[in-house]
């Protein structure tokens, strides 16, 4: 159990470390045009996910 728990830890050290490397979706975007962004993503996700199924 303590070696998962190392384990685990490694690999959430590499995420950080990984999304600190990539650069923001949002730079450069005011906060209006991010939460627009964000809904048009979520809405192509949901037609994507759950549209698709009726």
């Amino acid at each position: 159990m303590k070696k998962a728990i190392i384990e685990a830890k490694k690999h959430l050290q590499r995420a950080k470390e990984l999304s600190k490397s990539l650069p923001s979706h949002f730079k450069g975007l005011s906060h209006e045009e991010a939460i627009k962004k964000m809904r048009k993503v979520r809405e192509e996700l949901w037609e994507e996910k759950f549209a698709l199924r009726s």
